[in-house]
């Protein structure tokens, strides 16, 4: 099978560049060169020329993520590269004069635009919950609307953190605070969070591609707070984990309310923070498991 794949040098996107190539012929888009079979193009800016190219499928998996913009430029990028970086890909694929069979969109469950919830499915509305977010939702949109248009099956895979034994992102600062020993576990710890492994994702794209749909994909266990800092505690080499009782939390949170009311949410806990740091965020699975065949294995696993 001949695969198109964006994003291959990052990190969600090496995995799965990983997981593929040793049965598929995988041609790579971006900007940094990735073996002989690649198309050099900034999707935030060019339109990929693809001509010669026969595509069995595409994997979309360039995106920006991980940075919290500050300021008008930042915000501009999420619509650069995720929105218009996606257009551009589609408008590449509308020129090539056979079309492939499928695209797969790697897109992410912070479209739900939820703070808490428990088994949240593919039925859940999707709503803005910050310029992330938004430009994902935006996306999905732009590919669903093509393939209706065009014919192609398409397949959105919507992601919650994703991990892997060299993690990035919110996973590396916990792991850097608890093999610090500067980590606080907020409360009990009992919030549960859905995640997946990152050497997983490439497994479920071939059958993605060939059934298409929406699916959430999690590792199934959907760890709590207190197991994932003890298994992490234990593989840094730390001895325990620091805990502060949920009724100083809350106190603290609370002076945290009247800082922040004076000088703007620059004070690292109040109210809002200590509920989203506390509160349970699971999605369902339960599709891609039915539709899919997807049979994961648990994150925690890695810190064994």
């Amino acid at each position: 099978m001949n695969v198109l794949l964006t994003g291959a040098s990052g990190y969600v996107g090496s995995h799965i560049h990983r997981g593929l190539a040793p049965d598929h012929v995988v041609t790579t888009v971006g900007r940094q060169p990735l073996g002989h079979r690649h198309i050099s193009c900034n999707l935030a800016a060019e339109v990929p020329d693809l001509s010669g190219q026969y595509i069995d499928y595409v994997v979309h998996a360039a995106g920006k993520a991980h940075s919290v913009p500050r300021r008008r430029r930042e915000l501009a990028e999420y619509e650069q590269v995720n929105v218009q970086g996606t257009a551009r890909l589609l408008a590449s694929l509308d020129r090539l004069p056979t079309l492939p069979q499928a695209i797969v969109h790697i897109s992410t469950v912070l479209v739900y635009g939820r703070d808490e919830g428990y088994w949240l499915t593919e039925d859940t509305a999707l709503q803005d919950n910050g310029v992330y977010g938004l430009s994902k939702i935006k996306a999905e949109t732009l590919v669903r609307e093509w393939a209706q248009r065009t014919g192609v099956r398409a397949a959105i895979l919507r992601l919650p953190l994703v991990v892997a034994e060299e993690p990035t992102g919110n996973m590396a600062a916990l792991m850097t605070a608890i093999r610090r020993g500067y980590y606080v576990r907020l409360g009990d710890g009992a919030a549960r969070r859905s995640m997946v492994r990152a050497d997983d994702l490439a497994t479920i794209i071939p059958r993605a591609a060939a059934i298409g749909g929406v699916f959430n994909l999690t590792d199934g266990h959907h760890p709590s707070l207190r197991e994932l800092d003890e298994m992490i505690t234990q593989y840094v080499g730390r001895t325990r984990v620091k805990a502060v009782p949920t009724g100083l939390a809350k106190a603290v949170a609370r002076a945290g309310d009247g800082v922040n009311a004076l000088i703007g949410r620059k004070f690292p806990l109040d109210s809002v923070a200590l509920r989203k740091l506390t509160s349970s965020l699971t999605f369902s699975d339960q599709a891609a498991r039915q539709r899919l065949n997807w049979n994961p294995r648990p994150v925690l696993d890695l810190f064994v």
